[in-house]
């Protein structure tokens, strides 16, 4: 058997396609792409700080410092050590999924949250040492191949989680940094694709002994991450991987159990002579919880604004579209009684509960004294429904509706005179027929990094997010999140 026809006998297009995407996909930027990719940057970082002391970051940190080194390595945020490059995308990256607060994109058959790949891509960059503008390309292109990935790809056949898509989309980003060929484009998906499958039952609901969502939630982003700049790091070196990782009778295909072809979406979103541009079409998040509760949080406060003594407040009437009903109540193991902090911001009742009582959401909304007050408890149980609304979104009409319109939900807060004051159901800020402003961003940033880093430190880093095309180097983006001893976000291991 000759080579040529061993070569046909066993290609794998799939593979084949997005490596030739990879690789000619040019590296223009439209003025409305950067702009997002710097918005992405700048959502993801303030996401990151703000979530240095939860557990997750700091079980990560423990981890990684057991294996720090001097010279080279990669910073751990937060701290002024260093690790491996695969290490610092780990722990890094973590932060992303520690608060559920980093953007989303819904795609045809899919959706998750792309920004995961943040913290991987920075450390392979700072690694690298590459420029600024360099880290902002490849950005654009991992976006770019998630949104087809999700468009091609389903998870929920086989129960899949949606990482390991996203996975696809942080191979191909760290790949452009590493400037490969096709070839190693290649045999990087295939040891992406192959090796690290993660099942949907990190998504099951189940809690932990504290009451918690389990831990690997958090983790579960950045491993994938991890595992595709490993998988960069041993393709340009010559590792390869399977023959067949994508249509193999074994493949990540057949695995994910889709009946249809992916082939003709992925020709056709994955096109070299296309512009990167799908990073534009990202959802943003105002507040830390899950994209469905953004629009009741809005309408919470629009409603709550009008109200001038929260003491005259007979009842709140929450009117949600289906989906953020079923995902926020129906599934929830008692949502009017929420014991932590993942209990409560998976609680719609508790996260409107919280909007009418503060006029404000923030990540210490979900802190376990504030959720366990009694007072709030109370006004909780007392004076809060939440009921499904049809006319808003159906499960039936389809995830792209009722994402296209927002995840609608309205509310209406009854005062004890009769009074009745509304909130209207409106896309939320960060939809992309709300998209976040200079001063949104600006806003989200200086709120969850200042408390930590101060305002001095965080507008220094801003200034370099919002110029970070002008950066010789990532190392100069870096060197601000290697900031203090670790003794402010660090805490002794806690016994369960």
């Amino acid at each position: 058997m000759t080579t040529s026809i061993i070569q046909d006998e066993y290609r794998d297009e799939v593979a084949e396609l997005i490596a030739n995407y990879v690789v000619n996909v040019s590296s223009n930027l439209s003025d409305a792409t950067a702009r997002s990719v710097k918005s992405a940057l700048i959502d993801s970082i303030a996401v990151s700080i703000v979530a240095l002391q939860t557990p997750a970051a700091q079980a990560a940190r423990r981890h990684a410092y057991r294996f720090s080194i001097e010279g080279e390595g990669c910073v751990i945020w937060g701290t002024q050590k260093r690790v491996a490059p695969e290490l610092a995308a780990l722990t890094n990256g973590v932060l992303l999924r520690c608060l559920d607060y980093n953007d989303f994109f819904v795609g045809e058959r899919n959706s998750g949250h792309p920004s995961d790949m943040v913290g991987g891509v920075i450390a392979a960059a700072e690694w690298l040492n590459v420029s600024g503008e360099q880290l902002m390309v490849a950005i654009a292109v991992g976006y770019e191949v998630v949104a087809a990935a999700f468009d091609a790809f389903s998870t929920a056949p086989g129960e899949w989680d949606y990482t390991n898509l996203t996975a696809i989309g942080a191979t191909c980003a760290i790949a452009k940094l590493f400037d490969l060929d096709v070839g190693q484009v290649r045999e990087a998906l295939a040891m992406t694709v192959v090796p690290h499958m993660a099942t949907d039952e990190i998504e099951s609901g189940d809690l932990n002994k504290r009451g918690d969502l389990t831990m690997w939630k958090r983790f579960n982003g950045s491993d994938a991450v991890r595992n595709a700049l490993q998988a960069c790091l041993l393709a340009s070196v010559g590792v390869e991987g399977a023959v067949r990782p994508f249509v193999g009778k074994h493949g990540f295909i057949k695995k994910l159990a889709n009946k249809h072809d992916p082939l003709p979406t992925l020709r056709d979103r994955m096109e070299p002579s296309l512009p990167l541009g799908r990073i534009t079409q990202t959802f943003m998040k105002r507040w830390p919880v899950g994209s469905v509760a953004q629009s009741a949080i809005q309408a919470a406060l629009d409603a709550r604004a009008k109200v001038s003594d929260i003491a005259q407040i007979k009842n709140v009437r929450v009117f949600a579209e289906e989906g953020a009903y079923d995902h926020l109540v129906a599934i929830r193991q008692d949502p009017w009684n929420p014991i932590s902090r993942e209990t409560a911001d998976h609680s719609l009742p508790y996260i409107v509960a919280a909007a009418v009582i503060d006029g404000y959401i923030k990540v210490d909304s979900f802190s376990p004294e504030v959720v366990l007050d009694a007072e709030r408890q109370h006004f909780l149980k007392s004076k809060v429904t939440v009921v499904p609304a049809p006319e808003l979104g159906t499960i039936a009409g389809g995830k792209h509706a009722r994402a296209a319109a927002g995840y609608l939900s309205r509310v209406e807060i009854e005062l004890v005179d009769g009074t009745v004051v509304h909130g209207a159901a409106l896309p939320f800020p960060g939809h992309p027929k709300n998209p976040f402003s200079d001063a949104d961003l600006d806003a989200k940033l200086h709120e969850n990094v200042a408390p930590l880093f101060g305002a001095e430190q965080t507008a220094k880093l801003a200034a370099k997010l919002r110029s970070i095309e002008k950066a010789t180097s990532v190392r100069e983006l870096t060197a601000l999140l290697a900031f203090g001893d670790g003794s402010v976000i660090d805490k002794p291991q806690q016994a369960d």
